[in-house]
């Protein structure tokens, strides 16, 4: 492990903490797997078996969530007092116009799984399961942070690819229009940065601005490239979703004064969790259906990108690549490839290869002290794998255990599905 360490260190000198060569790891240590396709999923819990987790134990971080969505609200509405001796300028309350824009995917049903995760990460790594006993006010605000920088993104992306849905609402470009979306995430990202400069702590903002300068790298080689090779598109995934996991269970672990072991474990528990679900969210984009995804369903070739299930059925049919480099773009592109893909075998090696990269965050959260967080960071983990199977077209896991193992985890913290 020590090797491993080490190269990942040498690669946080640079801009972004992607790392291209993966760690080994050793499956056979637990007994209790789920074997899903042609992968097993890694169970230490034994919850895949039908040992869920009650209720009750999601009200641990409840309070945090509501905390945090009350702030948000606060925050984009009435602005953000700063502190130390430049603070107490003129501030004015936000424009009724933008504070509705800006408050428009908030007031919506959200998962919040990015600060859920970084919520329980927070208190994994302390062991505090406590819910009388709230986490630091800093990680409540990086949680904020990381929220409404997600959404800021969500607002610019819908922009850029003409979405007209988005959480089965209209979406703030299709409600209001172009433009005022544009200032709208331009504002959300404002205030998160004026947010983030009150936790006066430099390494935090620095690991912060790479998820900012990671997404538009990301977005920006999303729309140029065409390439066909998987390391392509695990990179772009990295940028575009994985980075801001990774950095954001790395602060979380920053804030908490964690040694530097710790903080690299928290780091490749969140790169890798990123990735699974990016992942799963490209295979619901082929599987899934515009009612089931609560978003339009075959996008990502609508909009000339060939995603991990595309890239696993050009390894049986070569002639997808002629489809591939034209981004789509002729009539019935889309419906052939959707054919190819379902008739191929990349439906289950697109969701082996998300298991894999779960089975790598569950291998470094058991590095953790045993706690009842670091245990529903596990379940959840698993849940973001699962949920393709109640989705998806090729369902191998039941409807009750894809309740106890994910609509507990969402809906009994208070999250609005």
């Amino acid at each position: 492990m020590e090797p491993f360490i080490n190269k990942f260190i040498e690669k946080m000198t640079s801009k972004s903490f992607y790392v291209g060569e993966q760690s080994s790891y050793d499956a056979e240590r637990y007994s209790n797997r789920q074997e899903t396709g042609s992968v097993q999923m890694l169970d230490p819990l034994n919850r895949l078996n039908g040992q869920a987790a009650s209720h009750s134990d999601y009200s641990l971080i409840e309070q945090d969530l509501n905390r945090m969505s009350l702030n948000i609200i606060d925050s984009i509405t009435n602005g953000i007092q700063g502190s130390g001796e430049y603070a107490g300028g003129p501030t004015q309350l936000t424009h009724p116009l933008l504070k509705s824009i800006g408050t428009y995917y908030f007031e919506m049903k959200g998962k919040r799984i990015r600060p859920t995760v970084l919520l329980l990460l927070a208190r994994a790594i302390t062991s505090n399961d406590c819910p009388s006993e709230p986490i630091s006010e800093s990680q409540l605000k990086l949680a904020q942070v990381v929220e409404m920088l997600h959404t800021a993104s969500l607002v610019h992306d819908d922009v850029i690819d003409g979405a007209d849905t988005r959480r089965e609402m209209a979406s703030v470009n299709c409600a209001y229009s172009n433009k005022l979306a544009i200032l709208c995430g331009n504002f959300l990202t404002a205030r998160t940065i004026v947010l983030l400069s009150t936790l006066r702590n430099h390494h935090v903002t620095e690991l912060v601005s790479n998820i900012i300068s990671d997404l538009v790298d990301g977005e920006l080689m999303q729309i140029k490239s065409n390439s066909t090779s998987f390391e392509s598109y695990i990179r772009k995934t990295y940028l575009k979703t994985a980075s801001l996991f990774a950095n954001g269970c790395r602060s979380i672990a920053v804030l908490s004064g964690a040694d530097a072991n710790m903080t690299n474990m928290a780091t490749e528990f969140g790169k890798n969790l990123g990735l699974a679900f990016q992942i799963i969210d490209d295979l619901l984009d082929v599987t899934g259906s515009s009612e089931s995804l609560g978003k339009p369903a075959s996008v990502d070739m609508s909009l000339g990108l060939a995603t991990a299930p595309v890239l696993f059925a050009l390894e049986e049919y070569p002639d997808l690549e002629v489809l591939i480099n034209r981004k789509f773009s002729e009539s019935g592109d889309v419906d052939i490839a959707n054919q190819l893909v379902l008739k191929s075998n990349a439906i289950e090696k697109t969701k082996s290869l998300a298991i894999e990269y779960c089975n790598k965050s569950i291998e470094f959260l058991m590095k953790l002290p045993q706690s009842q967080s670091r245990d529903l960071l596990i379940t959840l983990t698993q849940s973001k794998v699962i949920r393709f199977d109640l989705i998806g077209l090729k369902s191998t896991i039941s409807m009750s255990l894809f309740v106890k193992c994910s609509v507990l985890i969402i809906d009994g913290i208070g999250c609005r599905i």
